[in-house]
């Protein structure tokens, strides 16, 4: 909130507007995007679905692109 001493009214909008704001952040499916070679270049915490091998996989927080196993 930007003034300690809002009107009411301008603190529920601002509420309001803070909540709507969360739950689109939260409620926003995630979907691997679809490759048909893995990424040469490649981050921590990317993930993606080869499907040429049908495999879905990510990096970790070492670098190490892992398969997810789904059994």
């Amino acid at each position: 909130m930007a003034y300690i001493n809002q009107p009411i009214d301008l603190q529920r909008i601002f509420k309001d507007l803070d909540n709507r704001l969360n739950k689109l952040e939260t409620a926003v499916r995630f979907t691997f995007p679809n490759v048909t070679v893995d990424p040469t270049y490649y981050r921590i915490g990317d993930a993606w679905l080869n499907i040429t091998d049908n495999e879905a996989k990510i990096v970790d927080s070492t670098g190490t692109v892992r398969v997810i196993n789904w059994t």
